[in-house]
């Protein structure tokens, strides 16, 4: 894979909006009584609903493990390039995470990408990626991401996070500020949107039943091209 630059730019404020220019193409503010089928794929959709305007993915210990909501736009909408925010409130404890974000529809036909904002509990708020091609997988995360929200921010009220795809770079917004930045990104095909609410391995050593309902909650999802 070319060399990806990466740029942490925590707490340097945008000196434009990635707004600017552009214009809505798709979005959902969650106002119908239930999870709209033309635009989203449910996973899980026991555990994902519409409440007074918002999104809301639960998650819970199952006798086989553990299992999360999640929604995506695959086979519904994809998009090349352009700008993706959304409004999320993040899960308050550790033990499972939330993150939203776009990737390739197709994750095993290369080149691919996955780029999300993840919340992890604890104001634990960071921007990730992982671009695939023949020569390999490489990972993009920035070197230090605690503090990037702190005193319950993450999990206290809704934050506005996104990420603006160009032909030169993607970089990360949360509060519209950039937080991360790669240049010379691949080409890759349109991606779809994601929101999910789910658990890595590492997560299950700060799992604690009792904390439950801790809901990852969506206001709303916009794209602007």
């Amino acid at each position: 894979m070319r060399h990806l630059f990466l740029l942490l730019l925590a707490a340097v404020v945008s000196a434009q909006s990635p707004t600017v220019g552009r214009k809505v193409v798709w979005e959902d503010q969650f106002n119908a009584a239930s999870v709209d089928g033309s635009k989203w794929n449910v996973g899980n959709p026991e555990l994902v609903k519409v409440d007074k305007g918002r999104l809301v993915l639960g998650f819970q210990k199952t006798p086989g493990g553990f299992a999360g909501g999640g929604v995506s736009t695959n086979g519904k909408f994809s998009q090349q390039f352009g700008y993706f925010e959304a409004s999320l409130r993040f899960n308050a404890a550790q033990g499972h995470r939330g993150s939203f974000g776009i990737r390739s529809e197709k994750q095993e036909e290369l080149p691919s990408a996955a780029v999300k904002i993840e919340g992890a509990g604890l104001d634990r708020i960071f921007p990730w990626g992982r671009f695939a091609n023949a020569q390999g997988v490489r990972d993009a995360n920035p070197p230090k991401w605690d503090g990037i929200l702190t005193g319950g921010k993450g999990y206290k009220r809704f934050n506005e996070y996104g990420i603006l795809w160009t032909e030169k770079a993607i970089t990360w917004y949360i509060e519209g500020k950039k937080i991360m930045q790669i240049e010379r990104p691949d080409p890759f095909k349109p991606m779809v949107v994601f929101v999910t609410h789910y658990f890595i391995e590492d997560d299950r050593k700060h799992f604690k039943e009792k904390s439950l309902p801790d809901d990852v909650e969506v206001d709303w999802v916009k794209v602007w091209k």
